[in-house]
């Protein structure tokens, strides 16, 4: 590619463009979005490929591009590190001919190459996807084999479902690294795992478009290439994962934690940043506030005296820690029923406080079990179908930390695909009757209300379900104890033999279950509960090697760095998103795939990297994670059905 030469004030019209800038604006991005599109067309993209890039350079001179990071003394854009990030994704998706990026650059002196070089790199990745991604995603749709479009084909959309999320991940990590430019002293961390993630999904992205594609993908006359090569390019510069990977895990394995070193960032006052044209996927740009890092030393602070003496072992596995008296303390502290309003007993915190407490828990191994499930998914339903009574009786309770709940959801022959499940409740005079078994119910043995799906209609699969609440101490409930890989008792089955409930009973409509438990899930699924359960095991592992641990176990720690970064701020996503009282399932289902994925890896990481002398808590801290670990990619949905629905969300199935 040729040089380009630095840009007049007199060749743009600065002034008209930037009046329209107030933070990141959609219409500018959008304008230079359209612009980009415009200009890049295959023939300049294959000329660029050959080392020919003029065309087109003069037409993003006029309109300014070049000078987005240079300041307004010097006829510059100044725009912020968000909007700027978001216009090389949008020249990324158009196939990256220019030097778009080192343009920017060369006219802002002020800002450190050493951080925005793989920054910029790691939008343009993001963008590069974007386009391979969509362009999969046509082929598969309209090339016919066996008689229907490869899409059809399972393996195929579980294929596409791992690209997309993959593609998603690039553009967290893209947004990861424009919150921290914002705060250059702090950013290089962030923008090191930035620049991994992109770097690593771009690997994985390339590899199944081509595969997807099949011949036609690998001939020089298909588009494919012209983006592809550009993924291979650029997934080595400014810095390929491995020696990013490295450098996180030094700094990880100084600090003596990845979770400090991963919540170690600069906060900003401005909310949840709008999602820029052009995105498929809901993952707002979330920077902390100042009071919600407030609140995280605080809890932390409490945690520090909490569970002092606990073993690491038994925090490795805090989702089965049952404590209602740890519960309570948390209640009393306004930690539970955080976001719902004071009048049912809540807090009328956001959700992305709630976040906040939520990580610390998990990351620390408390014993959360009792209170879980009542805050995390029957509380916000009863919220959003209750009727004022339900909400009178039972929300306060749960936020004190004195109503503990299960969900009864799976049977016998409804596991998966659960809308094979035959639990019926037959209406009677002032109620109804229920029969049936329930599997898998966590803690129904602890309990004081199921929140239980079953059928009180007829219809097909999904019609004629509704949702009840069902006191466990109702005459005819038995439960049956199933003991798990560790020894311990948590799963349950729940068999109603003729059980009666009121008419007070029904949460929402009758009828309108599915719907209700699709809404129920998608908390279920969105937290970081999906990244977080076996934190402890890597805690544990990095203490244990320490500052001087041998260089070849930096990189496997720093990848696990970079990818918890990253889920991190997609987790926070799906916070803002529960927060504008969107319902983000699609989404939702990539953090729990890529975050079954993460966790899943750590044991097999630490058992790599286990240093010899490893004290006997670590040992068994690993004994444990290595029989929780199966567990992860089946609760909550396993991850075919996860991959399902993102194929769904993609218009594929």
């Amino acid at each position: 590619m040729t040089d380009f030469a630095p840009v007049g004030q007199e060749s743009w019209q600065s002034a008209r463009i930037r009046s329209s800038v107030a933070g990141m604006d959609n219409v500018l991005i959008d304008q230079m979005a359209r612009l980009l599109a415009r200009e890049a067309t295959d023939e300049r993209l294959r000329q660029a490929r050959a080392g020919h890039n003029e065309d087109g350079w003069q037409a993003l001179v006029d309109a300014g591009l070049p000078l987005a990071l240079a300041s307004e003394p010097h006829g510059g854009l100044a725009l912020d590190p968000l909007s700027v990030m978001a216009i090389t994704r949008a020249h990324g998706r158009v196939g990256a001919p220019w030097r778009l990026s080192a343009a920017m650059l060369l006219h802002a002196p002020h800002c450190d190459p050493n951080l925005w070089t793989p920054a910029l790199a790691s939008a343009k990745l993001a963008g590069l996807m974007d386009s391979v991604l969509e362009m999969t995603l046509e082929w598969t749709q309209t090339r016919q084999q066996f008689g229907k479009p490869l899409a059809k084909n399972q393996a195929v959309q579980h294929s596409l479902s791992i690209m997309a999320a993959e593609t998603a991940a690039a553009g967290a990590a893209a947004n990861l690294a424009a919150l921290a430019l914002a705060h250059p002293a702090s950013a290089a961390l962030a923008v090191a795992a930035a620049k991994a993630r992109a770097s690593e999904a771009a690997g994985i992205v390339a590899a199944l478009a081509h595969q997807l594609h099949g011949a036609i993908g690998v001939t020089a006359e298909h588009r494919l290439h012209l983006f592809t090569r550009a993924l291979w390019q650029w997934r080595d510069r400014a810095g390929a994962e491995h020696q990013h990977h490295a450098t996180l895990g030094a700094a990880a394995l100084a600090g003596g934690s990845v979770w400090a070193l991963a919540t170690r960032e600069a906060t900003a006052s401005s909310g949840p940043a709008a999602i820029p044209p052009g995105e498929r996927f809901r993952f707002p740009a979330v920077a902390e506030q100042p009071a919600q890092a407030a609140l995280r030393a605080e809890v932390r602070a409490f945690l520090a005296g909490a569970l002092a003496g606990l073993p690491p072992e038994t925090r490795a596995h805090s989702w089965n820690g049952h404590s209602p008296d740890f519960s309570r303390q948390l209640g009393q502290r306004g930690w539970l029923g955080m976001t719902w309003a004071k009048a049912v007993g809540g807090h009328e915190k956001s959700a992305l406080d709630r976040l906040v407490v939520i990580e610390e828990l998990l990351a620390a191994g408390a014993p959360v079990a009792a209170h879980w499930i009542a805050d995390r998914q029957t509380g916000p339903l009863l919220l959003k179908y209750g009727t004022p009574e339900q909400q009178a009786r039972h929300l306060p309770a749960i936020a004190r930390g004195e109503l503990f709940a299960c969900i009864g959801m799976s049977e016998p022959g409804a596991g998966s695909d659960l809308a094979a499940l035959s639990t019926r409740a037959r209406p009677v005079d002032g109620g109804w009757r229920i029969s049936g078994t329930k599997l898998w119910t966590t803690y129904a043995h602890k309990a004081q209300v199921m929140l239980l799906l079953c059928r009180t209609g007829d219809g097909q699969r999904h019609e004629g379900l509704s949702q009840l609440l069902v006191p466990m101490d109702s005459p005819g409930l038995s439960i049956r104890p199933i003991i798990d890989l560790m020894g311990e008792h948590h799963f349950n089955e729940v068999h109603f033999d003729d059980v009666f409930v009121g008419a007070d009973a029904l949460v929402g409509a009758e009828g309108n279950g599915w719907a209700q438990v699709m809404s129920e899930l998608a908390y279920e699924r969105s937290g970081p509960e999906r990244f977080l359960s076996t934190l402890v095991l890597l805690e544990e592992l990095v203490r244990a090697l320490g500052p001087k641990a041998p260089a070849a176990a930096h990189a496997p720690i720093g990848r696990l760095t970079a990818h918890l970064m990253v889920l991190r701020q997609m987790a926070r996503g799906m916070a803002a998103l529960l927060e504008a009282g969107e319902d983000p399932a699609l989404e939702a289902a990539m953090v729990k795939d890529l975050g079954a994925t993460f966790e899943q890896s750590i044991p097999d990481i630490a058992r790599a990297l286990l240093p010899g002398d490893a004290p006997a808590s670590l040992i068994a801290t690993l004994n444990a994670t290595i029989h929780i670990a199966p567990m992860v990619s089946l609760r909550g949905g396993t991850r075919e059905i996860l991959r399902g629905i993102i194929a769904r969300g993609l218009g594929v199935r």
